[in-house]
């Protein structure tokens, strides 16, 4: 979405979302559709809310993780370990277009809030369950966090250097698992929208970074070869990746074809002899050579300053790019230019947050207070004033 839509409704306006979230996983979820024009109604527990609130406090004294992935949403907080905060919960999923949680399975089921509970009153409910390894299977009780799906997708082993295998630093699985649930959602409201009737979704976070090995799978199946661990260079391509310049400052490159392998000899190192080489002349026998042709690149590229490589690569009309610190990325003048960092309001003050990409720059968003929302949501399902007052004095709500 760009400021072209500017006065459009946004895609998903008027449609209700509920989430019974925690973490990052479904979050994720729910942050995309909020900034796709859902209201999403985020439901916390009283006092403590959701695990991510402690885990630090950078933002101002908020967590940086609650920040990342609770922008536009209300929040009510209810106790679902009382008989009358079920009820609350269940009444507010009953209002809801879509419903969604990442809890354990097993754990909505106890609360009176699994699929067939609300599916049954309410069959066009879009009704999505993230878990780590999905509600069947013999992993289905298996406790999961972003490590442990690294770990078990075989990114933990794909990654890293030959030396030790590494973690993505990003908490990819969740954010993956997460991206998928919101299109399974969104996938699901389409076909509503024809049949009239909801749908019931499953979706494990393995299945989802599965679905993400790309070709790792296929060297596997056909030449029985696991994907090698190469650092910052690609698994099958080379030269690719960051040169360390003369200056200290890595120079980002790709060479995808022998189109490009020569344009890189000729007009980036100034080195023709090597376009006759027959060592790095195809693709295969680059990465035969890989060593070989990895040393020379590295020496040849520590010889000028970043700035100079820069140059030419941009005249030679080859993929290149620099390395940035995150100072550079949020002062990146693409990003500024395209708007993707806004500001929100928050119980501490405004906060400059990361948007979705399709939801509008100009859009008023808010990271919401632990319960904020109680009362107006609790309003809108009829409660009065009085009734609100009593479930609180009672500690089904705060």
């Amino acid at each position: 979405m760009t400021d072209a839509s500017a006065g459009q409704p946004a895609p998903l306006a008027g449609t209700r979302v509920v989430a019974l979230e925690q973490a990052v996983a479904m979050p994720f979820c729910s942050f995309i559709l909020a900034e796709l024009g859902a209201e999403v109604i985020k439901i916390e527990r009283p006092g403590r809310g959701d695990v991510v609130r402690g885990w630090d406090h950078v933002a101002r004294g908020l967590s940086s993780g609650f920040v990342a992935c609770n922008v536009g949403k209300r929040d009510v907080a209810i106790d679902l370990g009382s008989d009358e905060g079920r009820r609350v919960a269940r009444r507010l999923a009953l209002s809801a277009d879509v419903f969604l949680e990442n809890f354990s399975p097993g754990v909505a089921a106890r609360l009176g809030l699994s699929e067939g509970d609300l599916r049954a009153e309410r069959p066009e409910l879009v009704y999505c369950s993230l878990s780590g390894y999905g509600q069947t299977g013999p992993y289905r009780d298996v406790k999961a966090y972003d490590l442990l799906v690294q770990g078990e997708a075989g990114v933990l082993l794909s990654n890293g250097t030959p030396e030790a295998p590494a973690k993505v630093g990003l908490p990819i699985t969740d954010l993956i698992g997460g991206s998928t649930a919101a299109i399974a959602v969104l996938s699901a409201l389409v076909a509503r929208s024809a049949s009239g009737v909801g749908a019931s979704i499953d979706l494990g976070m393995l299945d989802a970074v599965a679905a993400w090995l790309c070709y790792f799978p296929h060297h596997y199946w056909h030449e029985g070869t696991e994907p090698p661990r190469t650092g910052m260079r690609h698994q099958y391509l080379t030269p690719y990746g960051p040169y360390l310049a003369a200056d200290g400052v890595y120079v980002n490159l790709v060479v995808a074809s022998d189109r490009d392998w020569q344009v890189l000899c000729e007009k980036v190192l100034i080195a023709p002899e090597l376009v006759h080489d027959a060592r790095f002349a195809t693709v295969d026998a680059r990465r035969a050579h890989r060593d070989e042709l990895e040393g020379l690149v590295e020496r040849l590229i520590s010889g000028l300053p970043s700035a100079a490589w820069l140059d030419r690569l941009g005249g030679a009309g080859l993929p290149y790019g620099e390395v940035r610190t995150m100072e550079k990325v949020l002062a990146h003048p693409q990003l500024l230019a395209r708007q993707m960092f806004v500001d929100a309001t928050s119980p501490v003050g405004p906060l400059p947050v990361v948007r979705f990409p399709l939801g509008a720059p100009s859009a008023a968003r808010r990271v919401p207070g632990l319960g904020q929302d109680t009362d107006d949501v609790l309003g809108s399902l009829g409660y009065s004033s009085e009734e609100i007052e009593g479930l609180r004095s009672r500690g089904a709500v705060a």
